[in-house]
């Protein structure tokens, strides 16, 4: 296994990946683009003035986000070793190229379109099967960002000329928002995580639970879709599926080739959480499986509301904090919540976001 890993970004993901690396007694730079950085004492900070020393120090390289300069992604991939592969974050990092892949896998999602302008997008909304929208930016939009429902009451002139060009996607009746964590080694064995159920508001992921309550099927579909996905790009690390359940069938809402914030519910309550798996991936380690014994969740925390109450015992809770400032709507940590009945896990998680979402 490698020594040396290089993050591209100074988030809180590079920042939880980071604190993994210094578990596991691996040196780390960081490269700090455009953010704030908060992985202060983790490792090297370099900025991007400093990319030939970034470079230098890093046997293996990664990233926290999939919006990252061409030329930075070409030379880490080229001059030292990129994983996930440049092939495999430009096709994820655009929505129009991702879509196109799962259509070519057959792997089920809501109609869509792409449109350069609201001309064209008049046109793509008369060939939909419903009466709404959802418009997003092809490039881009984060936690609800960068998305627009058009269609009814809701007129095409509130995108702003800036919006374009997007891909536009069928609304559909949500049943439930799950999701799946996949590793993949450069062997190309591959291990999935238990499923992940979803609590969200206004587009924000607010917690999750662990397992969700799918059936067999269901969860075996979604390690189908998974297993596709990797193997069709030869993915190298960790990678998160958000699906939606609409009429007892999944399809996929979106994929992000990272560690992924509905993953967050892995850290104490795995051994190989997804921020351990990513890192030992992306250094050439073989994947571990991941055994979940009893229950987990996370809850997000937004603003600056703390509970007044936590779980008591035989449930941990372990609190995350990224070290950001306070903005309306932004995630400055998490809590995770781990015990031996997962009913019980849930319940308590379900009483915390009440409290505070």
């Amino acid at each position: 296994m490698k020594q040396r890993l290089g993050i591209i970004g100074c988030g809180q993901l590079s920042q939880m990946l980071g604190e993994a690396a210094n578990r596991l007694g691996i040196q780390v730079s960081f490269l700090c683009l455009d953010e704030t950085p908060v992985v202060a004492g983790l490792g090297r900070v370099y900025s991007e003035d400093e990319l030939d020393t970034f470079l230098a120090a890093c046997d293996a390289i990664t990233v926290e986000r999939e919006s990252i300069p061409d030329p930075i992604l070409r030379r880490a991939a080229n001059e030292v070793g990129l994983a996930p592969s440049y092939e495999a974050l430009v096709i994820l990092r655009q929505r129009d190229t991702q879509k196109a892949m799962l259509d070519e896998l057959a792997i089920p999602t809501s109609p869509w379109g792409t449109a350069p302008d609201s001309d064209a997008l008049a046109q793509l909304l008369a060939t939909f099967p419903s009466a709404h929208v959802r418009c997003k930016r092809i490039l881009g939009g984060y936690d609800g960002g960068g998305q627009w429902r058009v269609g009814g009451e809701y007129s095409i002139d509130a995108i702003p000329e800036g919006g374009y060009p997007l891909i536009a996607e069928a609304e559909i009746a949500i049943e439930r928002e799950l999701a799946i964590i996949v590793g993949r080694d450069e062997q190309g064995a591959i291990q999935c995580y238990p499923m992940t159920e979803n609590a969200m508001r206004d587009g924000i992921l607010i917690g999750s639970f662990v397992p969700a309550r799918v059936d067999e099927e269901m969860a075996a579909q979604a390690q189908e879709y998974a297993r596709r996905l990797v193997e069709r790009m030869g993915y190298v690390g960790v990678l998160a599926i958000e699906f939606f359940v609409t009429e007892g069938q999944l399809i996929v809402n979106e994929i992000a080739p990272r560690v992924h914030n509905t993953g967050h519910w892995s850290m104490g309550a795995l051994g190989a959480d997804q921020f351990i798996q990513h890192v030992r991936l992306v250094l050439g380690a073989p994947v571990v499986e991941p055994v979940l014994q009893g229950g987990a969740a996370m809850v997000n925390l937004l603003d600056d509301a703390l509970p007044k109450t936590m779980p008591e015992g035989p449930i941990r809770t372990l609190i995350q904090t990224y070290g950001k400032g306070i903005r309306k709507g932004r995630k400055l940590g998490h809590l995770t919540l781990i015990g031996p009945d997962a009913d019980e896990v849930r319940r308590e998680a379900e009483r915390l976001i009440v409290e505070l979402h």
